[in-house]
């Protein structure tokens, strides 16, 4: 009976090592924020009622399942991942493959429906299966990286259909950022600066062909060529109320709830442009809280990768940390007009089930990483 107590005892001590991590601690600071800010950006400042409430209670169901897959992938054993990866990215390719035919005669092919029902955005899976696969690859295959034709023939014919299926979505800016997550975890492996060139080329006439010669074949409305067109000019309608929304602001914020810019002059305020609201209601001291938590996410997943003994579980937590710095820098770089619009969310404090569960699962593998090599130091 004592031993039984004592394994308890140690299970339970071992679970709350697992848990007691500056990471989550501040993934759930800006989880808490952000479903206050959802509510906040989903409210209309000059109507009698208030309209978030249907926006704050799906957010909430969304975080409940993004917490339960949290605990799951934090107590899973990241390294039998690399057996399951290559599956992993084929089950993806066919999930977004899957969308184009649950959503056949729409304009948009971005969600996998069942039964009338968006269910999520096939993008974020196809996301995390692209590195968990890449972590995989190099691990196994460090040392060819720089064999153009070998990376052709076992890795870009996985990874470059996948791409292309979430570009034709459309969804430009999330292939865009995949790519560019892909492509840092492999230069940072020892890829070569020839694939790069091959891919900045590559990447150039993708964009091309995207914006401006498939609009004019099909007959699509060419609404990404006027984005960065407007971006250019400066004459962007929604990040021009964006940036008069966080410079109202000023240093202490006009008071939560209290933004005027919200709904009626800047559009998808609880998504695209949280951030504006975020800082119109708490002014600089809003700033502040964003960037140093996201800062300590930086310096503990990077901490992270650092403490790892095994390369998958290095360039896991590289894919994961890149992944989560670079939707943070693109969506506040597009609020105060330094990018032009791509409509990427905030991680853990834009409203949206889809990006919200997969961070979090992302979160789990960090603690799981974390917690794996933590061990075996001990």
């Amino acid at each position: 009976m004592k031993k039984e107590e004592m394994n308890l005892k140690i299970s339970f001590i071992n679970s709350m090592t697992r848990y007691n991590d500056i990471l989550l601690h501040v993934t759930f600071i800006l989880l808490s924020v952000g479903i206050i800010m959802v509510y906040s950006s989903s409210m209309r400042p000059h109507a009698d009622y208030l309209s978030g409430l249907y926006n704050l209670t799906k957010q909430f169901s969304s975080l409940f399942i993004g917490l339960f897959m949290l605990i799951v992938a934090s107590r899973l054993n990241y390294r039998k991942l690399i057996d399951l990866s290559k599956g992993i990215l084929i089950v993806s390719i066919l999930i977004v493959l899957l969308a184009y035919v649950t959503s056949y005669g729409e304009t948009t092919h971005r969600w996998l429906s069942l039964f009338g029902r968006n269910i999520f955005q096939t993008s974020e899976l196809a996301k995390l299966g692209l590195i968990i696969f890449t972590a995989s690859f190099i691990d196994s295959h460090k040392r060819k990286l720089q064999d153009i034709r070998f990376m052709i023939f076992n890795y870009y014919v996985y990874t470059l259909p996948c791409i292309v299926l979430i570009l034709f979505q459309p969804d430009l800016s999330s292939a865009v950022i995949i790519l560019a997550i892909c492509m840092s975890m492999l230069f940072i492996a020892g890829i070569d600066w020839k694939q790069i060139r091959y891919f900045a080329i590559l990447g150039v006439f993708g964009f091309l062909a995207k914006v401006v010669v498939y609009p004019i074949l099909s007959g699509v409305k060419n609404y990404q060529f006027f984005r960065w067109t407007g971006w250019l000019s400066g004459e962007v309608y929604q990040q021009n109320n964006a940036i008069n929304s966080i410079a109202y602001g000023g240093f202490w914020g006009m008071g939560l709830g209290k933004s005027i810019w919200k709904t009626e002059h800047v559009p998808e305020a609880n998504t695209d442009f949280i951030f504006s609201v975020i800082t119109s209601e708490f002014g600089f001291l809003g700033i502040m809280f964003l960037f140093g938590a996201f800062l300590c996410l930086f310096i503990r997943g990077i901490a992270i990768v650092k403490e790892c003994q095994d390369l998958f579980g290095m360039f896991l937590a590289l894919g994961i940390v890149v992944n989560l710095m670079i939707y943070f820098i693109v969506h506040v770089g597009y609020n105060v007009g330094l990018l032009p619009t791509t409509g990427l969310p905030l991680p853990f404090m834009s409203y949206g089930g889809s990006h919200t569960m997969f961070n979090l699962i992302q979160i789990g593998l960090l603690l799981s990483i974390s917690y794996k090599n933590n061990k075996k130091n001990g």
